[in-house]
C-alpha cells in the first residue's frame, strides 16, 4: 500500500481541521459581504434614481450586478482568488466614484470605513492592506491633484485631511489586527497540535499510545467494510519482563521498553503503526497485509527483539517477545479482533515463549 493511502485514513489532524474552519468562515464571509453590498447598493441605488441622481445610481446598480456576480463565480468555481479579485474591483470602482463624485451630499466617503473591515475580512491583512494602500493613493490623487476631465466634490480642506488621517489609521489598525490575530492563531495551532501529539504518544517509548492506536484500529477497519481490504495486527508481549523490573530495577525495565520500541519501529514498513498498548505490551496494525505477510513480519519482528544485544551493568540481559496474529478478513468489532489476538498471544506463551501464533486451529 502506498504512503498516500495510509495517510488518507488517518484522522484530520488539528491544522486540517482549522483549514477546514477557515475555509468555512471565508465562504460564509464571501456570500455575506457580497449579500450586503447587494443589499445596500442595490437600495442607494433605486433612491438615488428616485432622487434623480442618474450617474450615481447607474453606477451603483451596476456594481450591485457585480457583487452580484461575485457570489455566483463563487459559488460555481469555490476559488476565493477570483471571488477576491472581484471583490477588490468593485471596492476600488465604488471607493473612487464615492470620493470623486461625493455621492449624496457629499457623504460618499463616509462608506470608506466599513470597506476597511469588509477589505481585511474578505482578503486577509496582507491582501487587504495592499487594496487598502490602493484606496488611499486614489483618495490622496483626488484630493491633491487637480484632473481636468474629474469634476472633484467641493469638500474642505479640513475634511480632506481629517478623511486621510481616520482612513490611514483606520487601516492600519484593522491590518495590523488581522495580522496580529492570524499570527496568535497559527501559534494557538502549534501548541494544540504539540497537545494533540502529547496525547497520542506514549510519554516513556515515544511511540504512539493506546489512544492512537484505537483511532487507527477503527479507521482502518472501517476501509475495510467499505473495501474489502484484508488487514493484519500483531499484539506482542515482553517474556519474562516482570523478572527483568524484580531483579534489576524499573529503571533496567524503561530502558529495555525503550530498546525494544525502537527495533519493533525500525523493522516496520512506513505505513505500518506500532503501539505501546499497556505496560510491556505492544500492538502492530499492518494495512492491506494478509496472514502469510503478517506471520513473516512477525517472525521478522520475534527474532529482531532476540537479537538485541542489551546490557546492564556489563551483563547482557536477554529480551524476547512473543506474538499473536489477527488477520481480519470478515466483519466485526476491534475488540473482538483484539481479542482473537490476545488469545493467540496467550498461545505464543504456553508454548514456550519467543515464538509466533496466527492460527489456533491445529495444523
Amino acid at each position: 500500500m502506498t504512503d498516500v493511502a495510509a495517510a488518507g485514513n488517518k484522522p484530520d489532524n488539528l491544522r486540517q481541521r482549522y483549514e477546514k474552519i477557515e475555509e468555512r468562515r471565508q465562504r460564509i464571509l464571501v456570500y455575506l459581504g457580497n449579500g450586503l453590498a447587494i443589499v445596500f447598493l442595490a437600495g442607494f441605488g433605486i433612491a438615488n434614481l428616485v432622487d434623480g441622481h442618474h450617474a450615481l445610481a447607474v453606477f451603483v446598480l451596476a456594481h450591485s450586478v457585480v457583487a452580484a456576480s461575485n457570489i455566483l463565480l463563487f459559488k460555481f468555481t469555490r476559488n476565493r482568488d477570483w471571488a477576491g479579485y472581484g471583490f477588490a474591483y468593485g471596492l476600488l470602482a465604488l471607493f473612487s466614484y464615492l470620493v470623486a463624485t461625493g455621492g449624496v451630499d457629499n457623504t460618499g466617503p463616509l462608506w470608506t470605513y466599513p470597506m476597511v473591515a469588509a477589505t481585511i475580512s474578505l482578503l486577509g491583512a496582507r491582501r487587504g492592506l495592499a487594496i487598502l494602500i490602493a484606496m488611499f493613493c486614489i483618495a490622496l490623487l483626488l484630493f491633491l491633484v487637480p484632473l481636468p476631465l474629474i469634476e472633484l466634490a467641493p469638500y474642505s480642506t479640513t475634511f480632506k485631511i481629517r478623511f486621510i488621517a481616520t482612513f490611514a489609521a483606520l487601516s492600519l489598525f484593522t491590518a495590523l489586527h488581522e495580522y496580529a490575530r492570524a499570527r496568535n492563531q497559527t501559534e494557538l495551532i502549534r501548541v494544540s497540535e504539540q497537545f494533540d501529539r502529547l496525547s497520542h504518544t506514549d510519554a516513556l517509548t515515544a511511540l504512539p499510545n493506546r489512544r492512537y492506536m484505537m483511532e487507527r484500529l477503527e479507521a482502518e477497519n472501517s476501509r475495510f467494510q467499505r473495501h474489502q481490504r484484508r488487514y493484519s495486527m500483531l499484539y506482542g508481549d515482553v517474556d519474562n519482563f516482570k523478572l527483568i523490573n524484580d531483579r534489576h530495577g524499573h529503571q533496567t525495565g524503561d530502558a529495555a521498553l525503550r530498546a525494544i520500541a525502537q527495533t519493533l519501529r525500525a523493522c516496520l514498513r512506513q505505513h505500518d503503526e506500532v503501539s505501546r498498548w499497556g505496560g510491556e505490551e505492544f500492538l502492530v496494525l499492518l494495512p492491506e497485509t494478509d496472514e502469510k505477510l503478517a506471520l513473516e513480519v512477525a517472525e521478522k519482528l520475534r527474532a529482531a527483539i532476540a537479537a538485541i544485544h542489551f546490557k546492564q551493568d556489563d551483563t547482557v540481559l536477554p529480551l524476547t517477545m512473543s506474538f499473536g496474529v489477527q488477520t481480519v478478513d470478515d466483519f466485526g468489532t476491534i475488540d473482538a479482533f483484539i481479542h482473537r489476538a490476545d488469545q493467540k498471544l496467550y498461545h505464543a506463551k504456553q508454548n514456550g515463549k519467543n515464538c509466533v501464533v496466527a492460527d489456533l486451529q491445529p495444523a
